[in-house]
């Protein structure tokens, strides 16, 4: 994003990992900095399981999983692939999803595929698919929060269900008429794609408040 562009220079090299050791040293620069004092880490939607390993790994004072994937990102992608797809375009992406989890570099992608596994994307998702939020989450020893969006076209309610079955002591917070970018909607297509496009509709307060209940108590 921005002028962090130049970072990564080559895709081919990125993996999932880089992110959390990303995450794991703004972590360390922010807690060596006396301005700062607890540290909580909030990750939404992929962004869920890198800040939740991440907050493993640096004890941060809490975590907030916001519209989180709770399963392996392969089942959620062949889940979203299957509902988009259809005939020879869906068993297409997914036998490529299928050689990718298997270990292989599918070099030949067609070109409405390409977008999501173009060859030089192909080892991110690997990195990526190896983690299981069910798993990591069992991990943290501090405050959790699980937040997520009855109106959520991207990562159902069931996600949400599957972090905090997997981590009972967790809070979970589901927002009613919530989508996946925080602001209000309906399962309309045309409510989803203003809450997608208009930056004037706000990010919905009932969340606001759910947040700061949490973190008044966690800290």
């Amino acid at each position: 994003m921005g002028e962090s562009v130049g970072t990564v220079t080559d895709e081919a090299s990125l993996r999932f990992d880089d992110y959390i050791d990303d995450l794991v040293l703004w972590h360390s620069q922010l807690a060596a900095d006396p301005r700062f004092g607890a540290i909580v880490l909030l990750g939404h939607s992929e962004g869920s399981l890198i800040a939740m390993v991440a907050a493993e790994r640096t004890g941060a004072a809490a975590f907030v999983s916001l519209a989180g994937v709770g399963r392996p990102a392969d089942e959620l992608l062949s889940e979203q692939l299957s509902t988009q797809l259809s005939g020879d375009s869906q068993q297409s992406a997914l036998d490529i999803l299928a050689r990718i989890l298997a270990g292989e570099t599918v070099e030949t992608v067609p070109r409405e595929l390409a977008a999501v596994f173009r060859p030089s994307v192909q080892p991110y998702l690997r990195s990526w698919f190896s983690y299981d939020p069910r798993v990591e989450i069992t991990r943290l020893q501090d405050p959790v929060l699980i937040a997520a969006g009855t109106s959520d076209i991207q990562v159902p309610i069931a996600d949400a269900d599957a972090l905090a079955s997997a981590l009972p002591t967790a809070g979970l917070c589901l927002v009613d008429g919530m989508s996946h970018v925080l602001k209000e909607a309906t399962l309309d297509p045309a409510s989803q794609q203003r809450a997608y496009a208009d930056p004037d509709l706000p990010v919905m307060n009932s969340l606001v408040m759910c947040l700061t209940d949490f973190l008044n108590s966690a800290l």
